[in-house]
């Protein structure tokens, strides 16, 4: 009897020890904060971003410049588990012509005989003996003719007259075959069938579209849809406020090219005021187009500030319920 109360102890202790061990690292998990921080430059002419995130033995260093790309590395403790290098491989020579300068010769082909090209070409083939490139042979000449106009004789005249009648008569008779064809196809049942088909598709896609309108209608109207949609609302606000930099300084110039634009744009920016007020700075150029920014945002994330609230939403009864009920609409 000791030795199995004294096995049931040991395995108590193990399973505190374990179950200890899951409560200390999800409290990590929800508790320890992800640190970020972001400084950089952004104008028509360059293009700069430095990032750092830490997370407990996590670290993540990103560089992105126009010229180099991006540079991506993360490591956990201090090795490293991922590489990107976004820059231009080394060693990779590109020829360059300067203005004036002839491109370099470049070897013949493996096919033509070395007597053909270079100082061993025949002479025919070069200077005042080369041959017109716009000169016929001689069969295409029997061909097509020395280029020069040849008056048409009587018989070529009326045998052009007569085949000319005949192409006219040919198309003539085709164009009343394809109006008789048309006409037939228009008055038919065949077309009328076909419309009151296509008729009948448009009502059915009316009626569908209705009935999906009045369910949306009846989910809107349920108070507890209601209830949840205005949860919802204040879910995003309080995430939007934690993911939101903490300290930072972004100097931003903005300017559309017309004073209207960029007016309506700096409107609608002051509706989120509250949210990036403390580290946005706007000077807008009501003259010029032009966007260009610099600074840097520091910032941390807690999960569990996202985690939990989420979390508690979800349980709520009237959001199983609203769930359930947009699942069916």
């Amino acid at each position: 009897m000791a030795v199995v109360l004294t096995i049931l102890k040991i395995l108590g202790i193990i399973l505190l020890c374990i179950l200890g061990l899951l409560i200390l690292i999800v409290t990590l998990v929800l508790l320890v904060p992800v640190r970020y921080k972001a400084e950089g430059e952004y104008s028509e002419n360059e293009t700069a971003v430095h990032l750092k995130i830490r997370w407990l033995i996590v670290r993540v260093l990103g560089n992105y410049t126009k010229e180099d790309g991006l540079d991506l590395k993360a490591k956990v403790a201090f090795v490293t588990v991922y590489s990107m290098n976004g820059k231009k491989k080394e060693g990779e020579d590109h020829l360059v012509i300067e203005e004036g300068q002839s491109p370099p010769a470049q070897p013949p082909p493996d096919n033509v005989p070395a007597e053909t090209v270079g100082e061993n070409a025949p002479a025919e083939t070069v200077g005042e003996n080369a041959p017109d490139p716009e000169a016929l042979s001689e069969e295409d000449a029997q061909v097509f003719g020395d280029g020069k106009p040849k008056k048409e004789t009587k018989e070529e005249k009326k045998a052009r007259k007569q085949r000319e009648k005949e192409e006219k008569k040919l198309l003539e008779e085709e164009a009343a075959a394809t109006s008789a064809l048309e006409g037939e196809v228009e008055s038919g049942g065949g077309a009328r069938d076909k419309l009151d088909q296509t008729r009948d598709k448009l009502e059915a896609i009316r009626d569908k579209i209705g009935t999906k309108r009045s369910h949306i209608e009846q989910f809107l109207a349920k108070p507890y849809t209601k209830k949840t949609i205005e949860r919802v609302k204040k879910l995003l606000i309080k995430i939007l406020k934690h993911l939101k930099p903490k300290k930072g300084h972004v100097d931003l110039t903005l300017g559309l090219g017309s004073a209207a634009d960029t007016g309506m744009i700096l409107g609608k920016a002051a509706m989120f005021y509250p949210l990036y007020g403390k580290w946005l700075f706007i000077t807008p150029d009501f003259y010029y187009k032009r966007i260009e920014a610099v600074g840097e945002v520091k910032g941390r994330i807690r999960l569990g500030s996202i985690a939990v609230p989420a979390l508690i939403f979800y349980l709520r009864k009237d959001t199983r319920r609203t769930i359930k009920l947009a699942k069916k609409i």
